[in-house]
C-alpha cells in the first residue's frame, strides 16, 4: 500500500479536486450586456413571443404556439435540420411571466412539475434600454443545476446568442460567426492553462505535444458529431485530465454513441502512422518524435480502457446494455474492480483511481442510454471487432516507439 502511495504525484490531488468540481452541480445564471444598433423597438420585437411566431437561429427554426391565453403559455418547437436532411425536433412549454413593451420581457418555464430541473433553462430575462443611436440589452438566463463544465457552456452559449440577436436586429440575418469565435477561444484558454498544468508533471516539450495530441483525438470526436449531421460541437481542455468534445445535439441510438467514441483513437491513429513516416524513409532517428510517437500511443491506449468516462468504457457501457439490459450495471463494476486491481498489482494510481470511478458510478442504479435505438446484433460484432483491432494496434505501434526510445538512447 505505501508502495502504491508513493506513485502519488501532486497532480493527482488536483486531478481529484477537479474531477469533483466537474460533478459539482448548482444553478447558475449567466448574464450578457451589449450594445445593438438598432431601435428599441425593433429589438424588443425580435425577442418577443408570439402565437404563430417562427425564428430561424442557423440551422434550427423555433416556433411559438399559444396553447393557454390565460395564463400567456406558449408550446415551442425546435426543429434543427441536419447536414444529412434529417430533422430533430423537441419542444417545451414557457410563459410569458412579465412583458413591459418595449423595456422587459420575462419569460419563465412551465411543465417541469413533478420533473427534475437539473440542466433545464428556468427563465429568461430581457431589458432594454434605448441610447444614443440604438438600444442596449441585457439578457439573463436562469438555469436549474448544472455540472462545472455545462456551466461554462450556458455562458459561452448566451453570449453566442445575443451575437447572433444583434445580427439579425442590426443586419436582418444572424451572425453565426460569434459561436465560432466563442467555441475557439474556450478550446484555446484551456488549451494552455492545460499546458501550464501537463509542463509541470512532464515538462514543456512533453506537456506541448500532449496537448497536441489531445486535439487531435478530440478533433476526432468532433469529426463523429459532423459526419452523423450534427453542426460541429465544441472542445474543452482539463488541466491534468485531458480533454473533452462536447456535441451539440443529444444522440439517437447506441450505435452513434459507440461511433462518436471510437472516433477518438480512431482519427488519432492517423497522427501516431505519421510519426512512423520518417523512419519508414531511412532517415535520422529523431527522440522528439520518438517521443511524440509515445505519447499519442499511450494516451489512446489509456482512453480505450473500459471504464467509464474513457472512450473504451463508453463503448463497454453500450455494448453491457444492449446484452445485459440492467444488470449491464454489475459488468461495468465488475470492470471496474478488474482495473482498480491491475492498478494496484502495477502501483499505479491512476488505473485505481478510473477504477474506483467505474465502481461508484454503478453501485447505485441508473437508466443507461436511456432513449437511444439500441445497437443491433451486426453493430455488436462490428463494435467487438473494432475495439480489439484497435486496441491490438495501438498496443503494437506502443512497442515499436517503445524500442525506438530505447535505441536512441542506447546510441546517446
Amino acid at each position: 500500500m505505501f508502495s502504491i502511495l508513493s506513485t502519488v504525484g501532486p497532480e493527482i490531488p488536483f486531478t481529484l479536486l477537479l474531477l469533483a468540481l466537474l460533478g459539482l452541480r448548482r444553478r447558475v445564471s449567466p448574464s450578457a450586456n451589449l450594445f445593438i444598433r438598432a431601435p428599441i423597438a425593433r429589438v424588443f420585437d425580435i425577442i418577443d413571443v408570439s402565437d404563430g411566431k417562427t425564428d430561424n437561429w442557423g440551422s434550427t427554426r423555433v416556433r411559438a404556439e399559444l396553447v393557454d391565453a390565460g395564463t400567456r403559455t406558449y408550446r415551442k418547437t425546435y426543429t434543427t435540420t441536419l447536414s444529412t436532411g434529417v430533422q430533430k425536433s423537441s419542444q417545451a412549454l414557457f410563459s410569458i411571466d412579465e412583458r413591459v413593451p418595449p423595456t422587459k420581457l420575462v419569460i419563465r418555464r412551465e411543465g417541469l412539475d413533478g420533473y427534475s430541473t437539473a440542466n433545464e433553462l428556468l427563465s429568461q430575462h430581457y431589458g432594454l434600454e434605448e441610447e444614443e443611436g440604438g438600444t442596449r440589452l441585457t439578457i439573463t438566463y436562469h438555469w436549474g443545476p448544472r455540472p462545472l463544465l455545462a456551466q461554462m457552456m450556458a455562458r459561452a452559449d448566451l453570449w453566442g446568442g445575443i451575437f447572433r440577436l444583434k445580427g439579425v436586429a442590426e443586419t436582418g440575418k444572424g451572425n453565426e460567426r460569434p459561436y465560432m469565435w466563442i467555441s475557439a477561444g474556450v478550446a484555446l484558454v484551456t488549451g494552455i492553462i492545460s499546458v501550464g498544468a501537463f509542463g509541470m508533471m512532464l515538462g514543456w516539450t512533453a506537456a506541448v505535444m500532449l496537448v497536441i495530441a489531445l486535439f487531435v483525438h478530440e478533433f476526432g470526436h468532433l469529426l463523429a458529431y459532423r459526419l452523423m449531421g450534427q453542426p460541429w460541437g465544441r472542445m474543452v481542455f482539463l488541466p491534468f485530465l485531458g480533454g473533452i468534445a462536447l456535441p451539440r445535439l443529444p444522440f439517437d441510438s447506441q450505435g452513434q454513441s459507440v461511433f462518436a467514441a471510437m472516433m477518438g483513437p480512431g482519427f488519432s491513429t492517423l497522427l501516431a502512422l505519421l510519426c512512423l513516416v520518417p523512419a519508414m524513409l531511412g532517415d535520422t532517428p529523431n527522440p522528439y518524435l520518438a517521443l511524440f510517437g509515445l505519447i499519442v500511443v499511450g494516451l489512446n491506449i489509456f482512453n480505450l480502457l473500459p471504464v467509464e468516462p474513457l472512450d473504451g468504457g463508453v463503448t463497454l457501457r453500450s455494448v453491457l446494455t444492449r446484452l445485459l439490459g440492467r444488470w449491464a450495471r454489475f459488468g461495468l463494476m465488475a470492470v471496474g474492480v478488474l482495473i482498480a486491481g491491475t492498478g494496484f498489482l502495477m502501483h499505479q494510481f491512476v488505473l485505481i483511481m478510473f477504477g474506483g470511478i467505474s465502481i461508484l458510478a454503478n453501485i447505485r442504479d441508473r437508466r443507461i442510454d436511456a432513449g437511444l435505438e439500441p445497437l443491433s446484433r451486426l453493430q455488436i460484432v462490428i463494435t467487438i471487432f473494432s475495439y480489439v483491432a484497435m486496441t491490438t494496434a495501438y498496443l503494437t505501434l506502443f512497442r515499436y516507439f517503445l524500442g525506438y526510445a530505447n535505441l536512441l538512447q542506447s546510441g546517446a
